[in-house]
């Protein structure tokens, strides 16, 4: 279990400097215009975690420095942002104290540590309430589980939103924990959330088909698309079928995926369903959903992956859910409100750090979404 966790903080660690050394490439190139960015080469500085791979940024002009890791010199890091770390990936204060005291030699208490990662409840929601600047065309929301300790343990569901601005950057504008299971209601009132802190410019909202969130985005959005999830719908339909079936159904859907565009993916999707829908009479319910599965289908095709599942969510849940595994439930609500801060947080850093590929095709498909196109 040690090493696990050590690993995750290393990771985390390797994380951190990796997004702040490309920070630092991206205010030296807004300062000498002259130059751009030239890729990666690799160094392996020692570091509190011992030796550690890294990419580092460089420039054209061969001259950008970055002044966290000076060239031949041994890394320091902050001690917070290790603590910060550690308390991510589910160390206690107390054994976060040991495996200081064996990186730096120094000891700290388990109350210093407690007191490095004592977040209060207004700079969370600061951060939570954020006015949001940007235009963001395409919203990502899903949710997922967590197990909380109130009076008992049981699973509550965290509501998390994704945007993705026209100049190609994913951002995490939101996450909730209002209690209870995932409800269309509790989407709504996120959605006037957001818009009371200056969302605007959204055309298409990508989600699973939660029963009553498509009627939620229509109030609230009504000029944009609600595209639904092919990941979440292959699963839905494998979980329901025969075993010998599926292999031939999922040929069926990957050919309505790969159509050349909207109007032949409708077809063909409706060709689906009256084949298999005669065998499953559950997929006939697919028919006036028809187009929500195929908008991606308007976007060019090297970039239509973006926009036909909420793969990046459930990546960003993955992680969030390797990290509680360690920790097993969170004891109450305080410390749940915690650490999905600092995971979301540090999440949105790092998104914020790269660009998509493709931004040109990108905005070609943002310029199609902000014409006159008509949804279900």
């Amino acid at each position: 279990m040690s090493d696990l966790i050590f690993a995750q903080i290393s990771e985390l660690f390797k994380d951190m400097i990796e997004k702040i050394l490309l920070e630092e490439r991206e205010k030296y190139l807004m300062e000498h215009k002259q130059t751009r960015a030239n890729g990666y080469y690799k160094r392996t500085p020692k570091t509190i975690f011992g030796e550690m791979e890294l990419k580092i940024p460089r420039t054209r002009d061969g001259e950008f420095k970055s002044c966290l890791l000076p060239s031949r010199k041994r890394a320091c890091f902050m001690l917070e942002e290790v603590v910060e770390a550690m308390f991510i990936a589910g160390v206690s204060t107390r054994k976060t104290g040991e495996v200081i005291k064996n990186l730096i030699g120094t000891s700290i208490s388990h109350q210093y540590v407690s007191r490095l990662i004592d977040i209060s409840e207004e700079v969370i929601e600061e951060w939570k309430n954020r006015k949001l600047e940007d235009e963001y065309p395409v919203l990502y929301i899903d949710a997922t589980y967590v197990a909380l300790k109130r009076d008992t343990v049981s699973k509550e569901a965290v509501y998390v939103v994704m945007g993705l601005k026209e100049d190609g950057k994913r951002e995490i504008l939101a996450y909730f924990l209002p209690g209870g299971n995932e409800k269309a209601g509790v989407w709504k009132e996120i959605f006037q959330n957001l818009k009371d802190r200056g969302l605007r410019g959204v055309r298409m909202i990508i989600s699973d088909d939660l029963t009553g969130l498509s009627d939620v985005i229509k109030e609230e959005f009504p000029e944009s698309l609600h595209q639904l999830c092919w990941f979440h719908l292959k699963k839905n339909i494998r979980n329901k079928v025969r075993k010998s079936h599926w292999d031939r159904m999922l040929r069926d859907l990957e050919e309505v995926i790969n159509s050349k565009d909207i109007n032949e993916g409708k077809e063909r999707f409706r060709l689906f369903i009256e084949k298999w829908g005669k065998i499953y009479r559950f997929l006939n319910n697919l028919e006036r959903k028809k187009e929500n599965y195929t908008y991606f289908l308007l976007a060019p095709k090297n970039v239509r992956s973006y926009f036909r599942t909420t793969n990046w969510m459930e990546r960003c849940f993955k992680e969030l859910k390797d990290y509680i595994r360690v920790r097993g439930f969170f004891q109450n609500e305080e410390s749940a409100e915690k650490f999905l801060y600092l995971f979301f947080k540090d999440k949105h850093s790092r998104l914020m750090s790269r660009r998509l590929r493709f931004s040109s095709d990108i905005n070609r498909f943002f310029s199609l979404l902000k014409g006159d196109v008509s949804h279900a």
